[in-house]
């Protein structure tokens, strides 16, 4: 039985590359009609520590950072 994954894309304002990301992951996700929903959580300075790269983003434990491949993404949700 396949398990549903948590998808989460962490961003910044400041970030040139999370706009892109972002839409390499909703591009990927469309493809499976709906299946698969994510949340994007912006980040100050702050909270930026837990997260060492952005984009960062998580499919389930496997985390991506930087520009995401197609083919990562869709490796992570189904590995």
């Amino acid at each position: 039985m396949y398990e549903m994954k948590e998808i989460v894309l962490y961003t910044s304002e400041e970030c040139p590359y999370c706009s892109v990301a972002e839409k390499i992951l909703k591009t990927v996700l469309e493809e499976y009609g709906g299946l698969f929903q994510y949340r994007s959580i912006k980040v100050n300075g702050e909270s930026q520590q837990k997260i060492s790269s952005i984009p960062t983003i998580f499919v389930g434990k496997t985390k991506i950072e930087g520009l995401p491949e197609r083919e990562q993404i869709h490796t992570a949700l189904f590995s």
